[in-house]
């Protein structure tokens, strides 16, 4: 990856650099589809659809960005506000299935037992594997509001600031929501899930 900012690329893109665009798509494939696929209660089909229409909308609105904000903070708004339109639309209630245990995320940072704190490296894999699934499902049970609070925060590592921007929603009500996710998902893991301080 190259060492240029990802304003600096969006702009080199504005003024028609496609491997611009390439080099934001790589970098942010991953982590978005993560993000849509939690979002989705682990539908991959509909979250890799949604990954390449995110992507086309950034490119059509590639004027309407302006480097006043993080790069990231504009995508994953554009990210979430596409998504919350499909789960909203009839195609997500044509598709909708209940979520699969089996259906773990795959790629980088897609493990949330990687990302909180208390994952043994000792761990067997079968443990391992049993925990992400405990965790992934206690994710997609959260009401939408939390789950979106927790998933920008903690996961995708935006601030709370950052993280009501990109849910139009005042800071004070994402630190609310991302505690009670918090406390929810403590609640829902019980012994299972350890202390997870998080960041403030």
């Amino acid at each position: 990856m190259s060492g240029i900012p990802d304003e600096e690329l969006m702009m080199r893109f504005q003024q028609g650099s496609a491997h611009a665009f390439e080099l934001l798509f790589e970098k942010y494939r991953c982590p978005v589809f993560t993000f849509l696929c939690r979002m989705l209660g682990q539908q991959r089909a509909a979250a890799e659809d949604l990954l390449q229409e995110v992507f086309v909308r950034v490119a059509k609105a590639k004027e309407l960005y302006e480097p006043r904000a993080r790069f990231s903070t504009w995508l994953f708004t554009v990210a979430r506000n596409h998504c919350i339109n499909f789960i909203r639309s009839r195609r997500y209630l044509q598709n909708s299935v209940s979520l699969s245990m089996d259906e773990a995320p795959e790629g980088p940072g897609s493990s949330l037992a990687d990302r909180l704190p208390g994952a043994e490296d000792g761990a067997t894999a079968v443990a391992r594997s049993d925990l992400q699934a405990e965790l992934e499902h206690a994710i997609c049970a959260l009401p939408t509001a939390y789950r979106e609070a927790f998933l920008l925060h903690a996961v995708e590592g935006f601030s709370h600031e950052e993280a009501a921007r990109i849910l139009d929603l005042k800071p004070a009500t994402v630190r609310t929501h991302f505690h009670r996710a918090r406390g929810m998902l403590r609640e829902s893991m019980k012994g299972t899930f350890p202390e997870y301080g998080g960041q403030e």
